[in-house]
């Protein structure tokens, strides 16, 4: 099977991800697309001051100056053009060892790059990158697109689904690989693993757990998809029972927050 990686890159959770893919699947990857930026482009500058103040509230301030401290060094050498390929932050690393091409190239919708992908005879697409993905796009590689989405899909699509599960008193959360479709996170989906909230956990001890089998969800959906009869294993991801969150604002970390603290101060084994 032949394997392309498309990727918005994130040092933190999802390069160390897509890392154990390349390892794990490395004579079948034909090439990576590192997509620049992040989610939050094209927002205004006080959104952005609002979005670092809320993931603040979260996480705490020994885990949000660990966040700066990673993000930091990796936007350094992502910055400087000659030092870009050699990041030690970055996935293009475990692409240099395996010796598998990297492009970077942020308009994947467009003809030219369309017609490079066409020319690699691409059987499967892996993709995490912030982007709307056309049409045209995914109907390049012969099987499709495929994308991890931390939820158990169709509830919780959209951004930073952890936070919401947690805050909506969820007793459990996950990670879903599904096929892409044009609608953000739809698409069925080929594999669920599924991850308890605890009374004492916090986002970023969710996004670890999640994190932790994310690698073998991916790898098992590679699996069934090798096997060429995957239709009937396919889970629906149903639009009618889907809800979706967006990026969460300062007021609802603040919830967030007296939630993390009633469920502290209860005696229950569920954030309940």
């Amino acid at each position: 099977m032949r394997i392309y990686i498309n990727i918005t890159e994130e040092p933190l959770y999802i390069n160390r991800f897509i890392e154990d893919i390349i390892q794990s699947n490395s004579d079948e990857i034909v090439g990576i697309n590192i997509v620049s930026g992040s989610f939050l482009e094209g927002n205004s500058f006080k959104r952005k001051i609002e979005y670092v103040a809320t993931i603040a509230l979260i996480s705490g301030p020994i885990k949000l100056l660990k966040r700066i401290c990673i993000m930091g060094s990796f936007f350094i050498f992502d910055g400087i053009k000659i030092l870009r390929p050699k990041n030690p932050l970055s996935i293009s690393k475990a692409a240099n060892k395996y010796n598998i091409p990297i492009t970077y190239i942020d308009d994947v919708n467009s003809i030219p790059f369309l017609g490079r992908l066409k020319k690699l005879n691409i059987d499967l697409i892996i993709n995490q990158a912030n982007l709307i993905l056309k049409k045209e796009f995914l109907d390049v590689p012969k099987i499709g697109c495929i994308n991890r989405h931390s939820a158990l899909l169709p509830k919780y699509r959209g951004q930073l689904a952890p936070f919401w599960a947690y805050l909506n008193k969820e007793t459990e959360t996950g990670v879903s690989i599904h096929f892409v479709e044009e609608q953000i996170d739809s698409g069925d989906i080929i594999v669920q693993k599924r991850v308890p909230i605890m009374k004492f956990d916090t986002f970023d001890s969710l996004l670890d757990k999640i994190f932790l089998v994310t690698p073998h969800a991916m790898r098992e959906a590679l699996d069934i998809i090798r096997t060429g009869n995957f239709e009937e294993k396919l889970i629906e991801n149903n639009d009618n029972s889907s809800s979706y969150y967006s990026i969460p604002r300062f007021k609802d970390a603040v919830r967030f927050r007296t939630v993390m603290i009633k469920n502290w101060l209860s005696g229950s084994a569920n954030p309940r």
